[in-house]
């Protein structure tokens, strides 16, 4: 079970937990009502806080995940006897308060332990030298494989050579860095490889970043340049080009959607502001629905280029079969 699912199976149990409380301090009769709802509303509180530091656990080490499982067995211990003394009449209904205060007690210990996040920056890993000691030790941490760190490793190194690419494309061409200084192309291509060093387990998450949005970028970047360079250029060709542009516009505003998703946990603000200012209706969608429209793309600025090289070939060819021929006794011959 991967912790999406975990976690929602344990909000299910609070839920029904909190439900089935409620109901027995209703039926339950002689029961304090101030005691019954201060009891229930500690456990509830306690449940969450053990939620929310699960959600939040990442890369901590074997020691601080031992020490939290240990006060997350103690809260359940005494959110059980919480419940218990809340519900039996022989014991002190005040006493299942001080018992709801104690699980609120060690769930917070257990948050300390593995729920709030160090400052601790993960050593960029340049991908093309064998791993070190310090990298395999924080993928092995995150719950990696040895197979998942090797498919980690070269799917990044190819993310990064893109990556590479792409700086080098966009900042040689003048409409391409327009792009760059608009969209924040290769600020959120690089920010969404560092986030993915930080978090390896979390590698399909970034899957419509890696396999699409980034690679198809790239093409349509190169296929940009080169056709940019050719002498002459027709009707058709700038209408190509202005629509690549608009295309790798948009490709770089889904690759900061994909970026704000990846970390929404940690940056819900600046998603929610980035959300209400890239209103999706105003745009294509290229993230599944478009993968026709950019290989169509790709495929009109391929044809362009070719169309453009077979023409510089036939003029080549007619120039030197008109030119002057010259023959061994040095008179200039014409055809």
């Amino acid at each position: 079970m991967n912790k999406k699912n975990l976690l929602k199976l344990l909000y299910l149990i609070v839920f029904f937990v909190t439900v089935g409380s409620i109901v027995l301090f209703v039926v339950s009769s002689g029961t304090n009502v101030f005691s019954g709802l201060l009891t229930i509303g500690l456990v509830a509180l306690a449940a969450l806080i053990i939620i929310k530091a699960i959600k939040q656990q990442t890369d901590k080490n074997w020691f601080l995940k031992l020490c939290a499982g240990l006060f997350y067995f103690l809260t359940a211990g005494t959110v059980l006897g919480a419940l218990l003394s809340f519900v039996d009449h022989g014991v002190d209904q005040d006493g299942s308060i001080a018992l709801g205060m104690c699980a609120v007690f060690f769930a917070g210990i257990s948050y300390l332990f593995v729920g709030i996040k160090t400052n601790r920056t993960t050593k960029n890993e340049s991908f093309d030298q064998p791993i070190s000691e310090k990298m395999l030790s924080h993928y092995q941490e995150t719950g990696l494989s040895d197979t998942d760190i090797n498919v980690f490793r070269e799917t990044m190194a190819d993310a990064k050579q893109q990556i590479i690419e792409l700086q080098a494309t966009m900042t040689a061409v003048p409409k391409l860095r327009a792009i760059n200084l608009n969209h924040d192309t290769l600020e959120v291509s690089k920010a969404m490889f560092a986030a993915l060093v930080r978090e390896p387990q979390r590698l399909q998450e970034a899957a419509d970043f890696l396999y699409k949005h980034l690679p198809n970028s790239v093409q349509i970047a190169k296929k940009y340049q080169e056709i940019s360079r050719h002498e002459i250029k027709t009707a058709d060709t700038y209408a190509v080009l202005d629509r690549s542009v608009e295309v790798l516009a948009n490709l770089s505003e889904q690759m900061k959607k994909d970026y704000t998703n990846f970390v929404a946990d940690d940056i819900s603000e600046l998603s929610s502001t980035l959300d209400s200012v890239n209103n999706p209706r105003q745009q294509p969608d290229f993230s599944s629905n478009s993968e026709s429209s950019i290989a169509q793309m790709q495929d009109q600025l391929s044809q362009i280029q070719k169309d453009y090289l077979d023409k510089q070939a036939a003029t080549k060819a007619a120039d030197n079969q008109s030119a002057p021929q010259t023959n061994k006794d040095g008179d200039v011959t014409h055809d």
